[in-house]
């Protein structure tokens, strides 16, 4: 099943002193994949952007650089985008690879495809491997499992020891903390996730992007057009399974990536996929509000 969405993602900065001159890099536009096709894109500012130009990084995602030379108090940036989903079909997990095969496959790697994967074997900004990660991750990792089988047994105990919640985290709470506390966001998630199966060789990537929350869709179903949209950008992580490709796990939801997913890019953390990241003169204090809206479309 073919599903199209609308997805508005409006993020609003205020700022006690005037800003006189920012630069800003912005990875708000979604990426073609076998299961999503771009209809449209586009990224507004207010004030208007004297510069703006998109480029492709080093994962083939879309970075959107933006330069406000006018003075301001507040500015908005907003990503409007239409895209039509399919829902991915996986492999049996039992079926695939054993996870001491798919990493040795990934330490000495044959084909272009598995040296591609083997670059998400290794530790990054967000994602470092300690040594408690290893030891949260070892149960799962029993004497010749199937390697999709074993990151789905971490998706599902991910959601079962971990509490959702706001307010514990932010970007900056180091993974062995977010371990500690059994608490966090999506994000909190994806990396700890990551970090359990690179501890053991595994290529695993961080995916950013949105999902179609059930507020959402029951907002829609009414008709209460007020109600569709205070929701957020989601991340989840991303397995590779030799003879396949990558397979997207979303921890917070319990879920492999269906129809509801729409995928902004993928890279090794949270570092490579930072919505909107920048530098600015002026400013002061400052305050940041997100607002994004999901919709089903035809």
């Amino acid at each position: 099943m073919t599903v199209t969405y609308r997805v508005c993602h409006k993020t609003v900065y205020g700022y006690s002193i005037p800003v006189t001159l920012s630069h800003h890099l912005a990875r708000l536009k979604p990426r073609e994949t076998p299961y999503q096709h771009v209809i449209s894109s586009n990224i507004a500012l207010l004030p208007e952007a004297a510069f703006q130009a998109d480029q492709t990084d080093a994962f083939g995602n879309t970075a959107t650089f933006l330069i406000v030379e006018t003075p301001h108090n507040e500015m908005s940036v907003i990503s409007d985008f239409t895209a039509q989903i399919t829902a991915p079909v996986y492999p049996d997990p039992t079926q695939t690879p054993s996870w001491e095969e798919t990493a040795d496959l990934l330490r000495f790697p044959k084909t272009a495809e598995q040296l591609n994967a083997s670059e998400m074997t290794c530790p990054s900004c967000f994602v470092p491997l300690t040594e408690e990660i290893k030891q949260y991750a070892a149960p799962s990792f029993n004497a010749g499992r199937p390697v999709l089988e074993t990151a789905e047994e971490i998706m599902h105990r991910i959601y079962q020891d971990f509490t959702y919640d706001s307010s514990a985290t932010s970007i900056a709470t180091p993974i062995n903390e977010s371990l500690a506390m059994k608490r966090g966001v999506c994000q909190d998630f994806a990396h700890v996730g990551i970090a359990c199966l690179r501890s053991f060789g595994l290529a695993a990537r961080y995916v950013s992007g949105y999902i179609r929350t059930r507020r959402a869709a029951e907002a829609e179903q009414k008709g209460d057009i007020d109600m569709i949209g205070g929701d957020a950008s989601h991340a989840w992580f991303s397995v590779y399974v030799p003879s396949f490709g990558w397979v997207d796990l979303d921890p917070t939801n319990n879920m492999y990536m269906q129809s509801e997913h729409l995928t902004v890019g993928w890279g090794r953390d949270f570092d490579d996929m930072s919505p909107i990241k920048g530098i600015m003169t002026g400013g002061g204090n400052h305050t940041i509000s997100v607002d994004v809206s999901v919709r089903t479309t035809t």
